[in-house]
């Protein structure tokens, strides 16, 4: 499906949706919470897209990754170390002292942490994804957007549901359980249990098992009570998710690369479902507590609290040489995370000429950060001094505590003759406090109590030890302004300025000290907020048939943070100048006939560095500032141009009362670059995915059996890559300099998959 079509498409579409004609049927309200308040998705002059739960469940969708291929501009990648959302292209780098600059607010909960974006998703009532710096109500480093996630609530009448699912090919199984209803004359529950395992789709030949691996235990209790006038909700959550291996491939060998690593040590590099390293796996616990209070005031108006703690730990043995040779075999890294949080606000009634919101948030976090790195028996076969190296290892410990508050607000003013004028900001301060500490040891080595052991680790791999400690404050005022114009009942028009921040931190990853040779002016322990100005025009109208809505947008970003690969084994924090970025998002739907609806979105995206002179060079790129490569007029990392999305639903009762529904679905995507340093030896080239939901239902609901095939063109797509470490040092180390080359790494999308599911409601 090429884009061209696709805007031939929604045109069309968007064509038929302003002649819409009366049906006996007419399209299901959605109805979101972007800005709070419960209100339908084309009142909310936000470019917005929601995800209702039943077509979560129903196409089997149970993480960000697989939901992402079908929302306009928005992208979730699961990389080798980290999980990022990305939003318009922007997202934050591969460093965990980024905040994220996509959080993931889960039922009134920011989850601050990339590790977080993998919790499972399951009993849903939906997921919106806010397009565009949204700091004023959902906080201070909402810079890109946000994915805000509301589970499904306890319900007054009981209700049971079992839901169980195979997929034979990656020998995948999950299973529901869900239990709602009173538990006495006030008090309603819910519980929800699930677990996933599968068994992966490459094989690893040196661990003789398929990857990427998966099991996964969560499980949710809810309490939803009345006392006086107070309604309380209070959710416990408990989620294990481990995973063995990566969806990786070695791919692509340049130059020497071959002729170096061939023979008995080859690297395998073919794009076969096949791969080769040593031990690989993440273990990951998250606990989660929310209790939310809803005060109904005097005035009508309703005072809300949400008191929430959130806390995980991680432990990932990695072979991170990504290669079956025993380099940095044994690698491991840990983090633990703690936040409690408090969130106050009062929701006036609603209806009048002003509506308003006005609150104040506390967070308190604390963050432990593990690496421990030894080096293998690979290096001997490079000889001395990097032989010498076999055996040593680092060890680096981060330590990171920060307190932050801010009080907020916004307001609806109804103006005359159909305008709205919106005004809101949030002020924010943050403290924080971090440490870094990097030991090297050589014990049982040739090496061991030398000091020529601290030489070698940083003329071969950049690497010296340190410990370093400091503390920052910041705050910042994010306002929004937005304008308004009902043309109609059914359709507004609206314009907005916002502006957004992003905190700033320490580096976690790095491997040396700043003021010694190994730091340059493009990196360095500590890095400073970013921030962002953000325009948007806006178009939405619906009918008993037809919704659309369409969203121009532009936004320069200052001071935006990035993480630059060494070029050996290590990255470099800092801020690059400035980034601009302009395009659009428009989506719709219309009722074709009863029973059949055709949906569609369609997103373009424009984004340029306009002032970034030390970025990592791509592989045979002529360095233009010493060693870095100006990207000023480039574009970034998973952001393609266009991105697309058209579908289907059908849905027809059959001669024994018995429902018969499809879903058929596309989602398009140009290329788009994999790598940081915009390598086009290994970019994405773009895809169109084809995905078919078949399924049958009974005519009292009570249960349905379900075909959900996934990725039927089997296209194999590059979700992130990289170059693999140490694979130009050992080129010219082996050829004495006579030789360059590289190869590289790819994680890749699940290939085609048919998953048979039964649901049973009690």
């Amino acid at each position: 499906m090429s884009i061209k079509n696709s805007i031939h498409t929604i045109v069309f579409a968007s064509i038929v949706l302003l002649t819409a004609d009366s049906y006996a049927q007419t399209l299901e309200e959605v109805v979101v919470t972007a800005q709070i308040r419960e209100q339908s998705l084309q009142d909310v002059p936000i470019s917005v897209s929601a995800v209702d739960g039943e077509v979560i469940e129903d196409r089997s969708v149970d993480n960000l990754q697989s939901l992402s291929a079908s929302v306009p501009n928005f992208y979730v990648a699961e990389t080798q170390i980290d999980t990022t959302i990305s939003i318009r292209g922007v997202r934050s780098g591969a460093n965990k002292g980024f905040e994220q600059s996509v959080p993931l607010n889960f039922d009134g909960i920011t989850y601050p942490r990339s590790q977080l974006a993998r919790t499972p998703l399951v009993d849903l009532e939906r997921i919106e994804v806010l397009r565009g710096p949204q700091p004023t109500l959902f906080g201070k480093n909402a810079i890109g957007g946000v994915v805000s996630v509301t589970s499904a609530k306890p319900t007054e009448e009981f209700e049971g549901k079992f839901s169980t699912s195979h997929e034979s090919e990656h020998d995948e199984s999950q299973s529901l359980l869900v239990l709602s209803g009173p538990l006495s004359d006030n008090l309603l529950g819910r519980l929800t249990v699930s677990t996933r395992e599968m068994d992966g789709w490459i094989t690893n030949e040196r661990m003789k098992r398929l990857e990427p691996q998966r099991d996964e235990t969560y499980i949710r209790g809810q309490l939803a009570w009345t006392s006086g006038d107070v309604d309380w909700n209070l959710k416990v959550e408990s989620a294990d998710f481990d995973s063995v291996g990566y969806a990786m491939e070695a791919l692509a060998p340049q130059d020497g690369y071959s002729l170096v690593f061939a023979g008995p040590i080859g690297v395998e590099t073919t794009e076969n479902w096949v791969r080769s390293s040593g031990e690989t796996f993440s273990q990951n616990t998250m606990d989660n507590f929310v209790l939310t209070s809803n005060y109904p005031m005097d005035n009508g108006g309703t005072l809300t609290t949400i008191l929430g703690h959130v806390e995980y730990d991680s432990y990932e043995v990695l072979d991170v040489d990504y290669v079956g040779l025993e380099i940095l075999d044994g690698t491991n890294q840990t983090e633990k995370y703690e936040q409690d949080s408090l969130e106050i606000r009062y929701t006036s009634p609603g209806g009048e000429n002003i509506d308003y919101i006005v609150g104040a948030y506390y967070q308190t976090a604390d963050v432990d950060v593990t690496d421990y790195v030894p080096l293998g028996s690979f290096l001997a076969l490079a000889g001395p001094p990097v032989s010498l190296l076999v055996g040593t290892n680092w060890d680096r410990l981060y330590a990171q505590s920060s307190d932050l508050y801010s009080v907020f607000g916004q307001a609806d003013i109804k103006l005359q003759d159909n305008w709205m004028l919106t005004l809101g900001a949030r002020y924010s301060n943050e403290d924080k406090d971090g440490s870094r500490a990097l030991t090297l040891d050589g014990t049982g080595t040739a090496l061991a109590g030398s000091p020529l052991l601290n030489a070698l680790w940083a003329g071969v791999l950049n690497v010296g030890p340190h410990n370093i400690a400091s503390s920052r404050s910041e705050s910042s005022f994010d306002p929004v302004v937005r304008l308004s114009y009902d043309l109609s009942d059914n359709s507004q028009m609206y314009v907005s300025y916002t502006e957004g921040s992003k905190a700033g931190g320490f580096d976690i990853r790095g491997n040396s000290i700043p003021g010694t040779p190994l730091v340059s002016s493009a990196g360095g322990w500590e890095f400073e907020e970013e921030k962002a100005e953000n325009i948007e025009w806006g178009y939405k109208m619906k009918s008993d048939r037809a919704q659309f809505d369409f969203t121009y947008f532009s936004t320069e970003y200052d001071d935006l943070q990035t993480s630059v690969f060494d070029g050996v084994l290590g990255f470099k924090v800092g801020n690059a100048s400035a980034a601009e970025l302009d395009g659009f998002e428009m989506q719709g739907r219309y009722l074709l006939a009863d029973g059949l609806e055709f949906y569609a979105s369609l997103a373009s995206l424009d984004y340029k560095f306009t002032d970034w002179k030390n970025s990592q060079c791509a592989y045979g790129e002529a360095p233009t500032n010493g060693i870095y490569c100006d990207r000023s007029g480039a574009s970034v990392i998973f952001a393609p141009e266009e991105t697309g999305n058209l579908g289907l639903d059908f849905e027809t009762v059959l001669s024994n009362n018995m429902v018969f529904d499809a879903n058929l679905n596309v989602d398009y995507s140009s290329e788009y670059y994999v790598t940081t340093n915009l390598d086009k030896n290994i970019e994405e080239g773009g895809y169109s995915k084809v995905g078919l939901i078949l399924g049958l239902e009974s005519s009292d609901g009570k249960w349905r059996l379900s075909l959900i095939g996934d990725n039927l063109t089997d296209e194999r797509i590059k979700v992130v890559g990289g170059t693999i470490p140490l694979a130009r040092t050992f080129v010219r180390l082996a050829s004495g300099g006579a030789l360059d080359g590289i190869a590289y790494d790819a994680i890749y999308d699940r290939p085609r998959n048919v998953t048979l599911k039964l649901d049973y409601k009690f």
